[in-house]
């Protein structure tokens, strides 16, 4: 198989490694008729890559909102917004746009000028998915959708429900690397919540194994005819364990920047601390005890009660109640895992960042 290392999500199969089996899951339960799929996984894993891939792949029209970018830029997921994403993914699609035209115009909000579509305030995202389920089978993708938690007056798991019940031709996919806080939205296990009880088809991602992640360098490498020495893919492979965006970025520092061993793994961690604490941002800004936490546990600090004293010592008393409500936050959001009753980071370069800094 061709591999190609790219720092940024992929969107062919040739370029994909190793995920053919998540690929044709997917795949299989679109042309099955699933209406609720979701691609899970940490961080870095390549959940948008997989997904953009299936979308290009699929014989049916799709539209893609990255809900995190969304969120990113307005500071808020409203209907607006999501709805304005919604419709750029038709903006230029002229025969696609065309066929939709006299649905879209039945829309409220929605007015059509040539090839590009605006919406105004008074937007329906409901009448937009039953606009899409009449024109027939379509696709609507929401990457990293644990940020529809934040639609404010728009309960977007209200609309997903709608739609997974009577809207036949719809298929959502959803991507998720938060994944407690993804489930936290959807809530399919809470009998009052709209979404409680449906079916939903799971695909999950995991970290490469050792031996796949030195095939994965090892491939790309010899397919950009690059001569590496054995013990430096050794130490990329046990420094980055298996997490994938930080092999590939490994990758292309020394494929495409012409980096050597040392200083792309240098590379990798300095633009990995500023990614990270981008990412953190919005835990830290609630409680300055997560970063203290993620301290705890990077030092090894691995049980509830060592954790809880190394947080106190640092920064005064904190009741175990509170205590406990952050520690399942950092689960949830992805960023430590839990495992025999103790707490790690899951990730090696995210561990390493807060180890030393």
């Amino acid at each position: 198989m061709q591999v190609v290392i790219l720092p940024h999500p992929k969107t062919k199969r040739e370029e994909l490694f190793d995920r053919e089996d998540g690929l044709e899951d997917v795949m299989k339960a679109i042309d099955r008729g699933e209406r609720l799929i979701l691609i899970l996984g940490s961080r870095r894993l390549g959940k948008s890559s997989l997904l953009n891939v299936v979308l290009n792949e699929i014989e049916y029209p799709s539209i893609k909102v990255d809900v995190r970018e969304t969120y990113s830029e307005f500071s808020s997921v409203n209907r607006y917004v999501i709805g304005r994403m919604l419709l750029s993914s038709l903006s230029g699609r002229k025969r696609l746009l065309e066929e939709l035209r006299m649905l879209l115009r039945n829309v409220k909000g929605i007015t059509i000028s040539g090839v590009r579509v605006e919406i105004a305030k008074d937007f329906s995202i409901v009448e937009l998915l039953e606009a899409l389920n009449e024109y027939g089978r379509f696709i609507i993708a929401f990457d990293e959708a644990q940020y529809l938690r934040f639609g404010g007056a728009t309960r977007y798991d209200g609309i997903l429900a709608y739609a997974v019940d009577n809207l036949e031709n719809l298929t959502f996919v959803l991507t998720g690397s938060e994944v407690g806080m993804l489930f936290d939205f959807l809530r399919f296990d809470d009998p009052r919540a709209p979404l409680f009880g449906r079916y939903h088809h799971d695909v999950v991602l995991s970290r490469f194994s050792r031996d796949l992640s030195l095939e994965f360098l090892k491939s790309g490498f010899r397919e950009a005819g690059m001569r590496t020495k054995e013990e430096e893919l050794e130490d990329a492979v046990s420094t980055f364990d298996g997490v994938v965006g930080w092999l590939t970025l490994y990758g292309y520092l020394r494929v495409a920047r012409g980096l050597g061993h040392d200083k792309a793994l240098e590379e990798v961690f300095r633009g990995a601390k500023a990614i990270v604490e981008s990412e953190l941002s919005r835990l830290f800004s609630y409680s300055p005890r997560y970063r203290i936490m993620l301290k705890a546990i990077a030092l090894g600090y691995s049980r509830w009660r060592d954790i809880k004293d190394y947080v106190t010592l640092k920064l005064g008393y904190i009741n175990d109640s509170n205590f406990s409500k952050l520690l399942k936050n950092l689960v949830k959001s992805g960023y430590v895992e839990k495992k025999g009753g103790r707490y790690y980071i899951f990730d090696p370069v995210i561990e390493r960042i807060f180890r030393e800094g």
